[in-house]
């Protein structure tokens, strides 16, 4: 187990420790709550009778007036237990009338304001049907809870068409979350996220979708032909693409290997392939649509350092933009530019060589503890 193992698990166990505690107290308190409106029955029944017997007996109360004013206390104090009852049950319509609220104050995805189905022509962008490919981040700032301080704090990134920047940093330092930053899944709390030095709200999308290419490290797999799970059911994408994707990725003859070629059948979540087939598959569909801006994020992890270095030098041929999201720092000693974050902050940037120099580094303790 190396360094970085170890600090991981060491947070992990903090953590499930915290979560444990909070489940054990959220527990005692939930089961006094279930019990209190029963207890408190309990002992209004026994104050009535106890008194009012008492006074029956010594002749200061009839029995029908015990009776009727034990059937006025069932009615008038029912309520309040019934009220205890449902405090969890209050709580969670609170919660979710929150939820409701913040979903209503969300403005419309720009997505949606930039679409034109009733456009006959393609949509293009300065005459291109794709972008060229220059990325280009501006003081993004992001976070999950606005509540909370931000997990990205004034990131600036500028990547040249055809150029490689990797992003690399500890467990938890936001490089995931640039990734969808860049890819449209997240919109950033301020700053501006650029392309070809325009704004993404001043390009159709179609054209963003033709450009812009993400490849998880979540693989998601249907259960499909492969030639669908590559094209995504898209029946316009010709075979050259198909297979000119597939040999990039190092999978082309796996594929051939099996009876029924492109029309074998994936099952749900990719089960009859292997860790590193399934990720080849992903990277695969990220490229069968020839993108300018390859987003990989630790789109390599199952693969072994040859299938690796095949497929880095089939994206080098290509020409696409990359922006690479790794942990494993074999993966990108010859990029361009080397981006180290810690906790949403950059802490250092240059090329393998002038960081792996500076001992006391991210970087470098990064190399050493991987």
């Amino acid at each position: 187990m190396t360094g970085s193992d170890d600090r991981f698990f060491s947070r992990w166990s903090g953590q499930q420790a915290r979560e444990l505690h909070a489940r054990q107290l959220y527990s005692e308190l939930v089961s006094v709550n279930t019990a209190l409106p029963s207890l408190v029955a309990a002992l209004r029944s026994a104050a009535i009778l106890g008194i009012g017997g008492s006074l029956v007996m010594s002749g200061d109360m009839t029995l029908g007036t015990l009776v009727g004013f034990y059937i006025l206390a069932e009615m008038f104090l029912a309520p309040i237990g019934r009220f205890l009852e449902f405090t969890d049950k209050r709580r969670a319509l609170e919660i979710d009338l929150q939820r409701l609220e913040d979903i209503s104050r969300t403005s419309e995805d720009a997505v949606f304001s930039r679409r034109n189905p009733e456009a006959e022509s393609i949509p293009t962008f300065k005459g291109r049907l794709q972008l060229a490919g220059q990325l280009e981040l501006r003081n993004v700032t992001f976070g999950f809870n606005k509540s909370r301080p931000p997990l990205i704090k004034d990131f600036n990134l500028v990547i040249k068409p055809g150029q490689r920047v990797a992003v690399v940093g500890p467990s938890g330092s936001g490089k995931s979350t640039l990734a969808r930053l860049v890819s449209g899944l997240y919109q950033p709390w301020s700053g501006e996220v650029l392309f070809d030095g325009h704004l993404r709200d001043e390009i159709p999308e179609e054209v963003l979708r033709r450009s812009i290419s993400m490849v998880a490290q979540e693989n998601a797999l249907f259960f499909a032909s492969l030639r669908d799970n590559i094209t995504l059911w898209n029946p316009a994408v010709p075979d050259e693409a198909i297979f000119a994707a597939t040999r990039d990725a190092c999978i082309h003859d796996e594929i051939l290997l099996r009876p029924q070629g492109y029309a074998t059948v994936v099952e749900e979540g990719g089960a009859n392939f292997s860790g590193g087939q399934r990720q080849r598959l992903e990277i695969a569909r990220g490229l069968v649509g020839n993108p300018t801006v390859l987003i990989l994020d630790e789109a390599t992890s199952a693969l072994d350092a040859a299938t690796e270095e095949f497929v880095d030098d089939a994206l080098r041929r290509r020409g696409v933009t990359c922006l690479i999201v790794a942990h494993r720092l074999s993966t990108v000693r010859d990029c361009d530019e080397i981006i180290v974050l810690d906790k949403g902050v950059e802490v250092q940037r240059g090329v393998h060589d002038e960081l792996i120099a500076d001992r006391d580094g991210t970087y470098y303790k990064l190399v050493k503890s991987g």
